[in-house]
């Protein structure tokens, strides 16, 4: 799957499933490579594990996400949103999320970021031999794609979702004391260090962990040749996204409730704001939107923000055969498409308004 191999990772799932027509896990990602029609067999194998009263809440909560799938191919959308309504209360319990949490954390930043600011590296530093490239945004906001371009140039390597940064940031932003420059120096050293040791040699190195928009304090100190890309897409299309997809990493409790996603998408938005008003040089702003309807151009100025010499290969991301880990694995293997930001009206007339604030 991660590979790209689509027939190979559903022939091993449906032998899964012919083992155990319970495994929940095996439905779930097996539903995301295919198109469902009436009377499909796996679709009711599905229906009938559901109905399997022994079945655990996180075999539930799997199969809901999968049936939800199922059921919005069918064009059955009232049993698609039940679905979603079902997986996504269960895997919120499960992760025992509060937004509250998260409100006191974007506070937190904000309020150090003063300090972080004066500890900026500005003493002569050796050129680096590895670029890093901060591709950040809200989740399913096309951050993987951008990725996936980028590292179509021959002198790029897709990382992917590094942790690196986020637990150098973590232990910082725990104690505001540590703040001077030579823990920004450390954090600079073993950042650098981690990539050097994944980097193939290759002179730019993209970390897209999404959530990295929380650190742009700390990157624009630690890192200033670093390369900050943010990508924004549309605000309802976004949240949608998030809330029907089931992800593996504990790290998005706000993705499993409506009125949550969308407060958290408004405090993603704040601080962007806080960022752009501090570091906006820093920071190359690029519309999902825009790009999958304009790819050719948009495509060309990313490549000369990051100051790369144009190759023909970064208009092809979709023969870009690397690893991806991301729940776009499969997206990402396409050809660039527009109008996925509006998929979710289909559901309009179920969210009673939920996204009006955002619109």
């Amino acid at each position: 799957q991660e590979q790209g191999n689509f027939e190979e990772a559903v022939k091993v799932y449906e032998s899964i499933i012919s083992i155990n027509s319970d495994f929940a896990e095996a439905h779930r990602n097996l539903s995301n490579f295919k198109r469902y029609f009436a009377k499909d067999s796996q679709f009711l194998q599905m229906e009938s594990a559901y109905k399997n009263q022994a079945i655990d809440e996180e075999g539930r909560c799997q199969l809901s996400f999968a049936l939800a799938k199922a059921y919005e191919d069918l064009s059955i959308f009232d049993k698609a949103f039940q679905c979603l309504k079902v997986g996504n209360s269960l895997r919120k319990k499960q992760l025992n999320y509060n937004l509250k949490q998260d409100e006191e954390l974007f506070t937190k930043i904000r309020s150090m970021d003063d300090k972080i600011r004066k500890q900026t590296i500005t003493k002569k530093i050796n050129k680096l031999p590895h670029i890093p490239v901060f591709v950040i945004g809200m989740p399913r906001s096309g951050t993987t794609l951008v990725e996936q371009i980028i590292s179509s140039h021959s002198h790029a390597f897709g990382a992917g979702e590094l942790v690196f940064l986020e637990k150098l940031a973590s232990a910082l932003i725990k104690n505001e004391n540590d703040i001077n420059i030579e823990t920004i120096s450390e954090i600079r050293s073993r950042y650098l260090d981690d990539l050097n040791r994944i980097s193939s040699g290759k002179s730019y190195v993209v970390d897209k962990l999404p959530h990295n928009f929380l650190r742009i304090g700390i990157i624009c100190s630690a890192f200033p040749e670093a390369k900050i890309i943010h990508v924004k897409r549309n605000a309802a299309a976004t949240c949608w996204s998030n809330y029907k997809h089931y992800f593996t990493s504990k790290s998005l409790g706000y993705s499993y409730d409506l009125e949550d996603v969308v407060k958290y998408y408004r405090l993603y938005e704040g601080m962007m704001e806080f960022w752009q008003t501090r570091y906006n040089n820093k920071i190359y702003n690029l519309d999902y939107d825009e790009l999958t309807k304009n790819h050719t151009i948009e495509i060309k100025q990313l490549v000369n923000y990051l100051e790369l010499e144009w190759e023909e290969t970064c208009l092809l991301p979709e023969k870009n055969n690397r690893r991806v880990r991301t729940a776009s694995s499969q997206q990402v293997r396409e050809k660039i498409y527009k109008g996925s930001s509006e998929n979710w009206l289909k559901f309009d007339h179920f969210l009673n308004g939920a996204f009006d604030t955002i619109l």
